[in-house]
């Protein structure tokens, strides 16, 4: 082989072998640097804001309500956290009722996500800070400015590659654990047809 031609099929063989070997690692290439924490939860929540915006009108609340569910599934750890809200009482609910629970909820975690966020603009939102936790990491936001007490704290944990928002605390108080009190209520008092009705009621579809 000649030997300019050998020296640049080794090069290539060592630039692939790094690429492989950041790849298993899970270190960034260079010109690929990992999204953040505080950037997963500064696009989740800029792209709601832009949809509440571009999407006010009464005759789009449909294509709103879809878009904005399309966040929700790109954006958050949904299918844990259904099954965290849900807990023991719905383990003998079917396969395909659970299914039905988990698409109900993610219209619930939309229209959640959306009255929070409904008053707000981009620049009214202040990222706070980064804090570990044993699972991954809380990002704290002031969804109107450091002069306002409400706060909001995004736990955010890494799934297939990317960081993902695990739950949502407001001052304090975790939503997923709202809504396994609300979900556990009506289970121990009804059936779990009474608890998709209640979804239904809760998050309609326009």
């Amino acid at each position: 082989m000649n030997g300019w031609w050998k020296v640049r099929f080794d090069a290539t063989l060592l630039c692939g072998g790094l690429l492989c070997l950041s790849t298993l690692l899970g270190v960034p290439v260079s010109g690929q640097a990992a999204q953040t924490p505080t950037d997963a939860v500064q696009e989740t929540i800029n792209d709601v804001l832009y949809l509440l915006t571009e999407l006010k009108e009464s005759s789009r609340v449909g294509q709103r309500q879809w878009e904005i569910e399309q966040i929700v599934r790109r954006g958050f750890n949904y299918q844990d956290m259904a099954q965290r809200a849900l807990g023991e009482l719905g383990a003998h609910a079917t396969a395909a009722d659970r299914r039905q629970f988990t698409r109900l909820f993610v219209q619930v975690l939309r229209d959640d996500l959306t009255e929070r966020l409904r008053d707000y603009s981009a620049a009214q939102v202040v990222y706070l800070a980064e804090r570990e936790e044993a699972e991954g990491v809380q990002v704290l936001v002031a969804p109107a400015g450091l002069g306002i007490d409400t706060r909001m704290a995004f736990h955010m944990v890494v799934r297939n590659g990317g960081w993902l928002v695990d739950d949502v605390s407001i001052d304090g108080a975790s939503i997923v654990a709202s809504y396994h009190t609300q979900f556990t209520r009506i289970l121990r008092e009804g059936s779990f047809s009474d608890l998709m009705e209640y979804l239904k009621l809760k998050a309609p579809v326009a």
